[in-house]
């Protein structure tokens, strides 16, 4: 697929490194910043391409008009969506992507059209980074959670504890201790290497399991893998920007949150926009503030903030005050490195990944519903709706035995007709049932893709 990037970013730049991965893409990015193309140069076998990314002199000199796709994310959401109307008007690009963050536009719905602006798939990464944390808010214990089927399903990291009941038993012995709950733990991680889940694998402390379950199930599973964590209530947000606020208006009802923003104006204005959230100016590093604020009594702490480096060192500070747990928004993979590497910051989300695996879904080919990148990009969990017949279906109509699967590729469940069934060796395929498969190794998904597409050839 030959696809064009327009911004070289964080989000530019994660894309182009993750899609340069598949040697079936042929990428072509374009920056106004030299320096932001410089380093992707040195690393990545693709054309860059310097200057304003809605020129049409410039989307020429990219060679648009043999594109499959545009994916406008640069910093000037204008800028995208004009280069998405020209992508469309001048040059008939088939699928056009693009970031759009401001409220103004993404409240009219009936602007993203071929009759207005021309775009089929409107990112909104602060969105999707606030949904994610919902989820793990939701669910105490959780490393990850990603939802599948509109939520019926969802896929689940947690870390296994010594002295819970599954750490040092087979995996299934989960079935004796949990009799009435359907799930299927799909991999497991053991010091940064994948290990098969079999039923006879011993599951030891500290390695990192992932499983699928229904969503109503999900807390009865974690108990399994690791010490009762109780619900969060008192949650203190470092950085009052947009997931800040967003995140606080959806926990304000059930949570005693509080706000720590350093801007007087926009204090000012999210103060104003929240009903039972207690705004607080001043800076998240400040130790006396914490303490003031009872920070040894907070279940969570947020680092929220635009900045890295501020987010890994408020997590580490409060952490090392009392609170229970700290979660850091980070972008670049070496604070990423750094906060994964210190027990005092308990997760660390990245916005681009998450991101990343929100336009995915609108890259992989056959119906693919939904996309999830795990393992920094090097695995993948994806949900595709089965087509074709017994005749000429590789999977339809055969149980999950009998089919060749590549390796390191899991069926966890299927949804047919709204029932959630977990995978399982006898398991027959059926036309139109949505599939949650996990890759261990994202270099096998064209195959999987040809597999659940439809048609031998």
């Amino acid at each position: 697929m030959k696809i064009l990037i327009l911004g070289a970013g964080q989000v530019g730049s994660t894309l182009a490194r993750y899609l340069s991965e598949d040697s079936d893409n042929d990428i072509t990015i374009i920056d106004k910043d030299n320096n932001n193309l410089l380093d992707l140069q040195r690393h990545l076998d693709i054309k860059t391409i310097c200057g304003q990314a809605s020129y049409p002199n410039i989307l020429e000199e990219a060679d648009i008009r043999h594109m499959d796709m545009v994916i406008a994310v640069t910093k000037s959401d204008e800028g995208n969506m004009l280069a998405c109307q020209m992508a469309h008007t001048l040059y008939q690009v088939d699928k056009k992507i693009a970031r759009v963050r401001t409220a103004e536009y993404l409240h009219r719905k009936e602007l993203f059209s071929d009759d207005a602006v021309p775009i089929d798939f409107v990112i909104t990464p602060e969105g999707l980074v606030t949904n994610y944390i919902k989820r793990v808010v939701e669910e105490p214990g959780s490393e990850q959670v990603f939802e599948f089927e509109n939520g019926l399903v969802q896929l689940v990291e947690t870390r296994a504890y010594a002295g819970t009941p599954i750490v040092g038993n087979p995996i299934k012995e989960l079935h004796k201790h949990l009799p009435k709950i359907h799930m299927r733990i799909v991999s497991l991680y053991r010091n940064g290497r994948a290990i098969p889940a079999y039923g006879d694998t011993v599951i030891k402390d500290g390695d990192r399991v992932y499983f699928v379950t229904k969503k109503s199930s999900v807390s009865k599973v974690l108990k399994e893998f690791r010490r009762l964590d109780k619900a969060y209530k008192n949650i203190i947000i470092a950085g009052g920007g947009r997931i800040g606020l967003n995140l606080a208006k959806h926990l304000e009802a059930n949570h005693r949150v509080r706000i720590i923003e350093m801007n007087q104006e926009r204090v000012k204005k999210i103060a104003d926009e929240l009903d039972d959230v207690l705004v607080l100016r001043g800076n998240a590093s400040d130790e006396e503030l914490l303490l003031e604020e009872g920070i040894e009594n907070t279940d969570l702490f947020l680092a929220l903030t635009d900045s890295d480096e501020i987010n890994v060192i408020v997590s580490i500070l409060a952490k090392r005050l009392g609170a229970h747990k700290t979660i850091a928004l980070v972008k670049r993979n070496v604070y990423e490195d750094l906060a994964e590497q210190s027990e005092d910051v308990d997760m660390v989300i990245s916005p681009d990944q998450i991101t990343t695996s929100g336009i995915l879904a609108h890259i992989r080919k056959g119906d693919t519903m939904m996309v999830h990148s795990l393992r920094q990009g090097k695995s993948e969990a994806i949900e595709v709706i089965v087509h074709g017949d017994k005749e000429h279906s590789e999977v339809v109509g055969r149980a999950i035995e009998e089919i060749n699967l590549p390796d390191g590729v899991v069926v966890g469940s299927i949804v047919r007709d709204s029932e959630v069934i977990m995978g399982s060796r006898k398991l027959v395929i059926e036309e139109g049932d949505h599939v949650l498969l996990v890759l261990t190794d994202v270099n096998k998904i064209h195959e999987v893709e040809k597999m659940f597409a439809g048609y031998l050839d």
